[in-house]
């Protein structure tokens, strides 16, 4: 019976994140080179290429000149542009979208409260009043809206994290809020910024969130 090639490069995919994880490797670690892996699974080389070539697509491999293969960084990067291209195609992806967002942004103020950085709530505040002096001078501010979201995301302290506010620039990449608001749609998302953030101060996550929710929800009006 033939082995189909695309069962093999599966193979080959599977049985190379089995051993990086039974042997505990790390990004940086090194991997056995292509011709130890041909050896070791009895496949072609065009197989093995193949199959590093996926995994190096999706962030688990790095094929690097003079070191060979090499684990690659914790990244979710990779798979979200994936998500994000489809989210761009799809006309009846948009509420998927903003779900998404809403579930993050609740979870980042439970992880900012939790991590509790000064600083970076300090940094909140920054492009909260950053966001009113544009509003003050007539004009909109989506850039410093993007940058208040972005920045509490940064509060959580965790990286994966972070990487996932890429939904909340794919968010207002897609809606084009800046033909949508008025400036006195931006006046309410300054004092609703400033609520969450106080409470996240507090630490009170609850009333924090419910600021939040406040704050989301008339985004899905734009969705009828």
């Amino acid at each position: 019976m033939n082995i189909k090639k695309t069962s093999l490069v599966d193979l080959v995919h599977d049985r190379i994140k089995d051993y990086i994880v039974d042997h505990q490797l790390q990004p940086g670690d090194r991997l056995p080179a292509e011709k130890e892996i041909i050896e070791a699974l009895g496949v072609s080389r065009a197989v093995v290429r193949e199959a590093l070539k996926s995994l190096q697509m999706m962030g688990i491999v790095e094929i690097k000149s003079g070191q060979g293969i090499v684990v690659g960084e914790l990244s979710v990067r990779s798979i979200f542009e994936q998500i994000a291209f489809h989210w761009k195609i799809g006309a009846n992806n948009f509420k998927e979208l903003l779900d998404t967002r809403s579930i993050l942004e609740l979870g980042a103020i439970d992880l900012a409260i939790e991590h509790y950085d000064m600083d970076k709530l300090d940094a909140i505040e920054h492009w909260n009043q950053v966001l009113l002096g544009k509003i003050e001078r007539n004009e909109k501010p989506q850039h410093e809206d993007l940058q208040f979201h972005h920045a509490l995301f940064l509060a959580t302290g965790n990286d994966t994290y972070c990487q996932l506010s890429q939904v909340v620039h794919q968010y207002f990449s897609l809606s084009q809020l800046d033909k949508i608001n008025n400036l006195s749609d931006y006046e309410q998302a300054y004092e609703q910024h400033s609520l969450i953030l106080h409470w996240i101060r507090k630490k009170d996550a609850p009333r924090a969130k419910q600021c939040m929710v406040a704050h989301l929800q008339p985004l899905y009006h734009y969705l009828k």
